[in-house]
């Protein structure tokens, strides 16, 4: 990583393990956002280095993440939301991806990570479309999302997410003990979106794929396995790159 000391599997296993079951103990939430943002930062600096780069990162919630590149990289990071919160860095912009209120290639990095599965299906490739519209030409757009089939994707639903919504519905109910009031998936802004449903966005827009990315286990040759990667990648990561005119 780039502390200089080399990746280990085994030990990042170990921190998800740790993470997945007490990241809401003591401040290990913070701790989380911070390790992941390192991954990230990694991830992103074999195509590109970060260093003072203008960063966007849509649907990026309180700001936490820019936050934490400004601090590693002193990244000029702008967070986009429609719906911030109580926000943790002042650069935040309430908006929504489909429309985002920025000139053409304003940034060297536009980032959106988990966002996809809450945007409806009309409104997914119009907001790429605008992602690709702010990132400069050379310039590099990171999109996570969770496919669909994969029993992680859920969010509330999950494992049963790709049953028909009533008997998913009854079934985590009957696994968590928690009544869920929505009667829709749509009423739970989550939508299905696949790896194949994703490649054929990215292929609407002029964007080149770089690489894709296994982000939670590292396996990342499983990303490119038809059908594995639509079931046991939990969060796949797509690196492209405006391609200059």
């Amino acid at each position: 990583m780039h502390d200089g000391r080399p990746f280990s599997l085994i030990d990042h296993y170990r921190k998800l393990w740790y993470f997945n079951f007490h990241r809401f103990e003591a401040d290990n939430y913070h701790l989380m956002r911070e390790y992941f943002a390192r991954l990230f930062i990694d991830e992103i600096e074999e195509f590109m280095p970060l260093s003072g780069m203008r960063t966007l990162d849509v649907g990026g919630a309180t700001g936490a993440f820019c936050r934490i590149l400004h601090a590693e990289r002193g990244c000029r990071a702008c967070n986009l939301d429609p719906n911030p919160g109580r926000t943790v860095w002042a650069d935040t912009v309430v908006a929504s991806a489909e429309h985002i209120p920025f000139g053409d290639d304003a940034f060297d990095l536009v980032m959106c990570r988990g966002v996809l599965e809450h945007i409806p299906d009309s409104a997914q490739g119009p907001s790429l479309h605008e992602m690709f519209r702010v990132t400069r030409p050379g310039g590099i757009c990171y999109v996570v999302i969770p496919p669909w089939y994969n029993p992680h994707a859920g969010h509330q639903l999950k494992p049963f997410h790709a049953l028909p919504f009533p008997l998913a519905k009854r079934l985590r109910e009957a696994f968590s003990g928690r009544k869920i009031e929505a009667g829709s998936c749509a009423e739970l802004s989550l939508y299905r979106i696949t790896h194949a449903r994703m490649m054929r966005l990215i292929r609407s827009t002029p964007f080149r794929v770089l690489a894709t990315h296994d982000v939670h286990f590292r396996l990342h040759a499983l990303t490119r396995v038809p059908v594995l990667r639509e079931v046991l990648v939990p969060a796949i990561s797509y690196i492209l790159v405006k391609i200059r005119s």
